[in-house]
């Protein structure tokens, strides 16, 4: 990814419509520095981590939540250069995290959908 983005610690989560990032936005940003972008048609929440232990972890179970809930089937986000997916499931209130190296953030086709799954880690 080309970051254009001063911080060192941001992970940037694609959505499938500018609704949807105002919808993730609003539930993150009273707890943690979060802001909506767009790029070439594509829309992002950008959040910042905290240095605090563990603030990673909770702003993943707070994304993994808002997948469940939302009814989203999935949603990417690039972390530390790598491209993840996060689904969420209707069966269970748990998702599962797979590595994509298919294509950069921002590249999915404009449906919003992946071709094929990734690899589970």
């Amino acid at each position: 990814m080309d970051s254009d983005f001063p911080f060192d610690e941001v992970v940037l989560v694609e959505m499938p419509s500018e609704s949807e990032a105002e919808r993730l936005w609003l539930r993150l940003h009273p707890a943690r520095m979060a802001w909506v972008l767009e790029r070439a048609g594509v829309h992002f929440v950008a959040a910042v981590l905290r240095t605090a232990p563990g603030d990673l972890a909770s702003l993943l179970r707070e994304l993994e939540a808002w997948v469940a809930e939302s009814g989203i089937p999935q949603v990417r986000f690039e972390l530390d250069g790598r491209t993840y997916s996060l689904r969420g499931s209707p069966a269970y209130a748990a998702a599962t995290f797979s590595a994509s190296r298919r294509r950069p953030l921002g590249d999915a086709p404009r449906g919003g959908r992946e071709s094929s799954p990734g690899p589970t880690l």
